[in-house]
């Protein structure tokens, strides 16, 4: 009699050490796939230009569209192709065509689920033959090109259709904080008056 507890008190506790060994072993398994999880969410910010991006802050991304499906965007981002999911809100600006592969477009990438939450084309790929891509109902427009030659009365930028150069106003300001170096052969945004005469000059470092 004494002999069968011995033998059944040596079974259950091999048992239940059995069956501690297996729950460890399930906590260790599930303990590493959140690990793994967390570790393969992508750190999208590092492809971003914008100065002032900041951690846990969204940010913009700007690339060439390369794929669009109904759950994610590919950019093509200094020759890298970058996939971004698409968060449950998603949304294009009003003004986008539905045709925009191929094109240079800036997404908005939420910073805490690294998704992305609007499309839009940028002031390149919105640009006529001649640079402009904004109109005010005032008549003055918005313009961007590369920037070839500076002087204290005017300007000359490069845009599809060739040269154009124009004429600064009395109240002329350049807006290059953000950018280091001398402006020459930078692409340029200029908001220019109905008369043609530019008003500002800025640099933004996305569009470089």
């Amino acid at each position: 009699m004494n002999k069968k507890m011995l033998t059944l008190s040596i079974s259950l506790a091999g048992a239940l050490a059995a069956g501690a060994l297996t729950g460890c072993s399930s906590q260790d398994n599930s303990s590493q796939n959140e690990s793994s999880s967390s570790e393969s969410k992508p750190n999208l910010q590092q492809y971003s230009k914008d100065p002032d991006s900041k951690q846990d802050e969204d940010f913009d991304l700007v690339g060439t569209l390369d794929k669009e499906t109904n759950d994610g965007l590919t950019l093509v981002i200094d020759d890298k192709k970058v996939k971004i999911p698409k968060s449950n809100s998603f949304k294009k600006e009003k003004d986008t065509p539905k045709a925009i592969d191929g094109k240079q477009v800036k997404v908005e990438v939420n910073a805490k689920n690294q998704s992305a939450e609007n499309l839009e084309l940028t002031a390149l790929a919105k640009a006529d033959s001649d640079g402009i891509y904004e109109k005010e109902s005032d008549g003055d427009y918005s313009v961007i090109g590369k920037l070839i030659s500076e002087t204290d009365k005017d300007l000359t930028i490069e845009v599809s259709s060739g040269k154009k150069t124009y004429k600064k106003s009395k109240d002329f300001e350049l807006d290059n904080d953000n950018v280091s170096g001398d402006s020459k052969n930078k692409i340029v945004r200029l908001e220019v008056k109905k008369n043609d005469e530019v008003e500002s000059l800025e640099i933004d470092p996305e569009d470089q």
